[in-house]
């Protein structure tokens, strides 16, 4: 490979979210930016200056992007990012802007890398190279098998915690992400920062590599293939130092699109002691109950991921987008905890706002069920598996609704099993709200 970000590489990275656990399944929101917007002006550039190296060859270049990009731009949303791509892919497949650039930061960092070796053994290339490689091989398993205790031995406990926090997600869901026939391609450092302070020192590797990155579901003892990715790969992995021995403190996808950190959310996560990830693809994406019956893995997305525990549970905040090649993105904010205990499927239903579009008419299975309450039932529709149980949903008290209908934004609830989900399609909701919510309802179910 002659660069970080060549074509090669960005082939190898749109596709997947992560090996085993950096970004999670197949996909993402970077990638649809990539495939879309980057790589047809990229490819248009290259291939015109190879065949004509004379100036038509560079005002066709620009005639083609600036025409690609325009059409992207004004379809609005998630068209004018794919338009930004555009205009940066055009002109960096033409000139080979990002080969140049990433021989110099191979370079660079080489060099450091030598520069710190001289006077401290624990920057020898040769260690650190056997390190990463051992870590990485290590970590696709320990990710496959959910061997939490493993991983503490070579992770800093800010990244074992997340990490443990996602495969408790995953299990929840009744899910495993298992990463068979691994191999890594190539790897090498591309940042080096010794200094003063040794506990402060920091290396971050490119890694390639490729494996059989396969989501499997076990329902009632039998296990489901959600889907297998055999493509290549490409990430940033970050070790920091710990007395003479490299810690693993975070992966992180080449393609990982900065547009789409929302930092208010991130600062939200970290004053609450909980994770935070801008793209986790399909590996969280549930496959239950009535908001995620149009969620398909392959055009479906988990982005803004927020995910800790609350009173000794597992709760999580993300964003949800039923298919992200739309031009016209719906997107629901959604909370969700898991509980220990369970119910038959209940969904309770704002009126009056573009919510009540999810459901037409009442869902196959369930009950349109009308309360005693004329002023619930002029706000809500509720639908049920279980007519019984419906009275005694806990988050059904006055109290608890009054608070939802005092929100500034419409509300709805669904519970299937053990899930509870609060969610919106309001533009206004947000996570200190939604997580508010959350805390109301735990208190209501005295959880």
């Amino acid at each position: 490979m002659n660069g970080l970000l060549d074509v090669q590489s960005l082939l190898h990275s749109f596709g997947r979210g992560g090996g085993g656990g950096s970004g999670g399944g197949s996909g993402g929101g970077g990638g649809i930016i990539v495939v879309l917007g980057y790589l047809p002006t990229h490819f248009v550039g290259y291939f015109l200056q190879k065949k004509l190296k004379n100036p038509i060859g560079f005002v066709l270049m620009v005639i083609f992007t600036l025409a690609y990009g325009v059409l992207w731009w004004l379809l609005g949303s998630i068209g004018f990012i794919i338009s930004i791509a555009a205009f940066v892919g055009g002109p960096a497949g033409y000139f080979g802007w990002f080969g140049a650039i990433s021989s110099r930061i191979r370079k660079k960092a080489q060099k450091n890398l030598a520069a710190a070796a001289a006077t401290d053994p624990a920057w020898d290339k040769a260690t650190l190279d056997a390190r990463v490689k051992d870590v990485f091989y290590n970590y696709q398993q320990d990710w496959s098998t959910f061997n939490t205790e493993r991983i503490k031995q070579y992770c800093t406990p800010a990244y074992d915690y997340y990490t443990e926090l996602m495969l408790a997600a995953i299990k929840l869901r009744g899910r495993r992400n298992q990463m068979d026939n691994v191999e890594l391609i190539e790897w090498f450092p591309t940042e080096v920062d010794d200094l003063p302070d040794n506990t402060a020192d920091r290396v971050v590797y490119y890694v390639h590599a490729k494996a059989s990155d396969k989501l499997i579901e076990t329902v009632d003892g039998q296990d489901r293939q959600l889907f297998d990715d055999k493509s290549d790969f490409s990430e940033y992995w970050t070790f920091v130092r710990s007395n003479n021995t490299w810690l693993l403190d975070s992966i992180s996808q080449l393609t990982e699109n900065s547009l789409m950190i929302k930092q208010s959310i991130k600062d939200f996560a970290a004053a609450h002691n909980m994770s935070y990830s801008p793209d986790w693809g399909w590996l969280l994406l549930p496959n239950r109950g009535q908001l995620f019956k149009n969620g398909k893995f392959g055009t479906s997305d988990i982005n803004n991921h927020v995910i800790g525990i609350y009173n000794n549970l597992l709760v999580e905040l993300y964003s949800f987008l039923p298919s992200r090649n739309s031009t016209q993105p719906t997107q629901y904010v959604i909370a969700q905890v898991a509980l220990p205990k369970r119910y038959d499927s209940l969904v309770v239903e704002a009126k009056g706002s573009a919510i009540t579009n999810v459901f037409k008419r009442t869902p196959r299975g369930y009950n349109k069920v009308t309360l005693e309450w004329p002023d619930f039932n002029k706000r809500y529709n509720v639908y049920a598996t279980n007519v019984e149980q419906v009275t005694a949903f806990e988050l059904l008290h006055p109290v608890y609704m009054e608070k939802l209908f005092a929100l500034p934004f419409k509300v709805s609830i669904e519970v299937v099993e053990n899930v509870v989900y609060l969610y919106s399609l309001d533009k206004k909701a947000d996570y200190v709200t939604m997580f508010s919510l959350l805390q109301d309802a735990f208190k209501e179910m005295r959880l």
